[in-house]
């Protein structure tokens, strides 16, 4: 059998009507969540009419599978309750993704498959609903189906969905058209259709069309070369590339590093006197980033040099070469961290700069499943795997943490303020931190008694009066967003009882 070819038939066969209705009905479903308001709960409802809809075109599943594939779809929209940003976004669109092909019976033929038809829902679905509608027309009329009552209904697709464009388009260019469409829908009057709501239309078909006709892929997904990382047989007598030269490659290597490491310690560790105009977060923020991808290079050359059960990973110096090395990039990732570290005591926390922590953290979880990798001669492969379940792990707990609000915390907090004294908080960036830094905010207006009519305290209050008025759509609404309400009400309760007690005294 071809690997190139589907295992599964069609699911268009024998007509796509029922489907292109499913399809529709998630397209108006999507449209009354998100045209014409914030986005918020409705994402992760979105979500959940998509997975909704694959389980329906699968109606005959096992209850295991369908508990499973319901278990990853709630752990994947958790984030998306909490707050909608672009990771938790991303873990919603996963989650439902695989629990959608876990349903499709895809995981039950092996890793391949499931990743396949993740990336059939995700990159090329989204383009097959024209494409499965033309064919599932042409293999009608070849089965002469066309007289039959689906086969007439399957003749109306492209007309009734052209049809829709051009009225669409018609009633953009011609205000009567405009007022006829309105009577369809008699609560909103101001009935608009606009090329936005057109193209949100077509993107919402596209992407409901790849859960309603799911279809199970034995192609070899994507990047599977990549990730098999078939490294070419190294000859041990190789001049440039054999057991020899990477012996004396290791040796140098780690000498250098080692170079590096004491510096790290008489300077970085031991807070050794600096070179005149060098102050230390000069040599923290010079050095963080370089040291990274010296790690990362040296991961590369291990990976390369070291296949399993080649000369080199058969050779008992070059492997304990190798954990030298290796425990010298650990030490160097953490130097790193604690370069990041004084800069950030220095001159504040950014979110970019949380980003750099938890990558720097990564990088050192990749160091030592190399270490992990060569002392359990396992295969490249499986450390492909475990690197991608620490990500996948680290992201979704990421998903969950409020970084605006850490920033802001920290930035502002009166500890920070008493160990540097001579930097003032930059509160232009808290403003760019958005809504969630209003309570480290807080505190530090009433710790400065900062006056109500300055531009910090107005900045406050326009922002909590706009989150107010954005969370009274409820399609806006987040667990994280909502407690920040219950947080701005009870402020203005207290507010509000103070002034009223003062004006009683």
């Amino acid at each position: 059998m071809n690997d190139a070819v589907d295992t599964e038939v069609s699911p268009l066969r024998p007509t796509p009507a029922p489907k292109l209705a499913l399809a529709a009905g998630l397209a108006a479903f999507g449209d009354w969540l998100f045209y014409g308001h914030e986005i918020g709960i409705s994402v992760a409802l979105f979500l959940v009419g998509l997975f909704g809809a694959a389980c329906l075109t699968r109606p005959h599943q096992n209850r295991d599978r369908l508990f499973s594939s319901a278990g990853i779809v709630v752990a994947a929209l958790l984030p998306l309750i909490v707050e909608v940003r672009a990771l938790s976004v991303l873990c919603g669109i996963l989650g439902t993704t695989l629990a959608a092909a876990v349903i499709s019976g895809a995981s039950d033929r092996g890793m391949a498959t499931l990743i396949a038809t993740m990336q059939r829902l995700v990159l090329t679905g989204p383009f097959r609903l024209i494409p499965d509608l033309v064919r599932a027309r042409r293999e009608a009329n070849l089965r002469q189906r066309a007289s039959r009552p689906l086969g007439v209904l399957a003749g109306w697709v492209v007309p009734v969905l052209c049809g829709c464009v051009f009225v669409a388009l018609f009633a953009m260019a011609n205000p009567m058209v405009e007022e006829w469409l309105a009577i369809i829908d008699p609560s909103r009057q101001d009935w608009h259709v606009d090329g936005g709501r057109t193209l949100l239309w077509g993107i919402l078909l596209s992407l409901a069309w790849p859960f309603v006709a799911t279809r199970v892929s034995n192609r070899l997904p994507f990047g599977a070369g990549l990730l098999a990382l078939n490294v070419p047989e190294i000859d041990e007598d190789s001049r440039f590339l054999g057991t020899a030269a990477i012996r004396r490659s290791l040796i140098l290597f780690n000498l250098l590093f080692a170079v590096q490491t004491l510096l790290d310690v008489v300077y970085l560790w031991g807070g050794a006197t600096l070179p005149a105009g060098m102050t230390y977060a000069a040599y923290a923020h010079r050095g963080a980033y370089p040291l990274i991808a010296t790690a990362l290079l040296a991961a590369a050359f291990v990976l390369t040099t070291l296949r399993p059960g080649g000369p080199g990973e058969r050779s008992a110096s070059i492997r304990r070469l190798v954990y030298l090395w290796v425990g010298q990039n650990v030490i160097l990732v953490i130097s790193s961290i604690l370069r990041l570290d004084l800069y950030v005591a220095t001159y504040s926390l950014s979110l970019m700069r949380i980003a750099a922590f938890i990558w720097m953290l990564l990088v050192g979880a990749g160091l030592i499943l190399i270490i992990v990798r060569i002392a359990l001669r396992r295969s490249n492969l499986w450390l492909v795997r475990a690197n991608l379940l620490t990500v996948a792990v680290t992201l979704y707990a990421c998903s969950f943490m409020d970084f605006s609000a850490i920033a802001a915390n920290y930035n502002l907090s009166s500890r920070r303020e008493t160990l540097v004294s001579a930097l003032a908080p930059d509160l232009g960036y808290v403003r760019q931190l958005g809504p969630h830094a209003i309570p480290a905010l807080d505190r530090y207006i009433a710790r400065h008694g900062v006056s109500a009519s300055s531009d910090l305290v107005r900045w406050r209050n326009w922002a909590a009066s706009d989150l107010l008025r954005r969370l009274d759509d409820w399609r806006a609404w987040s667990l994280r967003d909502w407690r920040l309400k219950r947080y701005l009400v009870r402020q203005a309760d207290d507010k509000g009882k103070a002034m009223a007690s003062g004006q009683g005294l």
